[in-house]
């Protein structure tokens, strides 16, 4: 027999205007500015305020009596040189000169357009023959396709129409150090020991003095793995970073600024408020009444997140002082969201939002936001540090290191345990691996 029972829950439901504020808070200067561009296409009861002039902050540079001078890490403005050619107008000019049939020009070129962003053909040969069959009506044997691939290998960049990495090493290889055999054995015979830095496997094969293998990876580091670096079909959006946030220091304090990038200042139209005063058609009435109410909720709403965002920086702000005074990653406290959530009294979720892909601009460097948010570790002394402190520490042990000794995962713990960082093998793995450094054995050198 089932029984009954009285059961009381407490659920927060979200209304689909409190949703949209939310993703509002989200998204970053750069999406906002998309986001009022979109709105004001779509919602003729929302314009540019043309009569309006944004208040702007003078930020004139601080003067020599400041703690620091005021010279920003200009991350906005740097951009790899790209060719504005693409990779696959490079490779079907090359084509145009080459001297070869039709049929054989058209399968070079169906091969050019299957080559994905790094310049390689993931397909297999087989499917590619039946795409043909299938999408063009010909019958192209893969012979024909193999064929057309070697031409295509032989092609600027070299490297380009490559399977893998390890046939994109020997193509150019075979094309720029013919001479040098041994370096060709060890990609084609020996990749998997190579790659995995096993020299006394390479050198016991191969009969190999250290320092000759030592030249060889020395070469082979020479090579291009991404034939397609450059051109504008590897990196055709260049994306900038623009920081939602600017602190400066002026005579000891930190101001903060919420940057609004170029953007114009949005108002309700006039037009259409008035409009909705006059018209007597229900219809009518109905939908100028829901746009001027979308108009005065979307302006509304930019307020608030501008209000959200300066209370959320500010408190943070008051708890990393001495890092952004003095740009030193041993001076950031242990702060987590709930933390700041406690400070400006608002749910951690919402702090997160705010912390999700916004950039801060500081006299020293420009970075993510969530970049100062990390967990707490009580030292002997009982002092409380951040573990970036330790991440600091462990980075400066790995670079210190003898490369042809590597510290190991338990040795690096062991070492860290010596400054009072008692921490286990497998934290140190972890803190290793969100620092992007390799494991011992690939990290190791001749």
């Amino acid at each position: 027999m089932n029984k009954q029972r009285l059961q009381q829950k407490h659920q927060q439901n979200l209304s689909p205007l409190q949703i949209q504020f939310l993703n509002l808070l989200q998204i970053s200067i750069v999406s906002l500015e998309k986001r009022i561009e979109q709105e004001l296409e779509e919602n003729p009861a929302l314009e540019e305020d043309e009569n309006q002039e944004e208040e702007e902050e003078d930020l004139k540079i601080p003067s020599g009596n400041s703690v620091a001078n005021y010279q920003t890490n200009d991350f906005t403005t740097i951009q790899i040189e790209d060719k504005e050619e693409s990779l696959s107008s490079h490779l079907h000019q090359q084509l145009v000169e080459l001297e070869v049939e039709e049929d054989q020009k058209f399968l070079i070129s169906y091969l050019i357009n299957s080559l994905d962003d790094s310049g390689f053909l993931n397909r297999e040969i087989h499917a590619i023959s039946s795409d043909l069959l299938v999408n063009d009506e010909l019958d192209v044997t893969e012979k024909e396709l193999i064929i057309a691939l070697h031409i295509l290998q032989q092609f600027e960049p070299f490297g380009v129409g490559a399977q893998d990495l390890q046939e994109c090493l020997l193509i150019q290889l075979k094309k720029l150090y013919p001479e040098n055999e041994t370096a060709f054995t060890i990609i084609k015979d020996y990749y998997t020991p190579f790659t995995n830095k096993n020299f006394e496997h390479i050198t016991k094969n191969l009969n190999l003095g250290f320092k000759e293998l030592k030249k060889i990876y020395l070469l082979i580091e020479k090579l291009n793995p991404i034939p397609s670096q450059g051109f504008s079909k590897y990196n055709s959006t260049t994306e900038f970073i623009e920081p939602d946030f600017t602190i400066i220091i002026k005579n000891t304090k930190l101001e903060l600024q919420l940057n609004k990038n170029k953007r114009k200042p949005i108002r309700v139209s006039k037009y259409y408020s008035d409009l909705l005063e006059e018209t007597t058609d229900k219809k009518t009435k109905s939908f100028l009444k829901d746009k001027v109410e979308k108009a005065k909720w979307f302006k509304d709403s930019l307020l608030r997140r501008e209000a959200t965002l300066k209370k959320v920086m500010s408190a943070i702000i008051s708890i990393q002082k001495a890092f952004f005074l003095s740009g030193n990653e041993k001076d950031l406290i242990p702060m987590k969201l709930a933390d700041i959530a406690q400070i400006v009294n608002m749910d951690i979720s919402t702090i997160s939002r705010v912390s999700n892909s916004k950039y801060v601009e500081t006299h020293f460097r420009t970075f993510k936001l969530k970049e100062l948010f990390s967990e707490a570790y009580r030292k002997d002394n009982g002092e409380l540090i951040s573990t970036k402190e330790i991440k600091l520490r462990l980075k400066e042990l790995i670079e210190s290191e003898d490369t042809t000794r590597p510290y190991t995962d338990e040795e690096l713990s062991e070492l860290l345990g010596k400054d009072e960082y008692h921490i286990a093998r497998r934290t140190v793995s972890k803190y290793r691996e969100q620092l992007g450094i390799q494991t011992a054995k690939l990290r190791r050198q001749l």
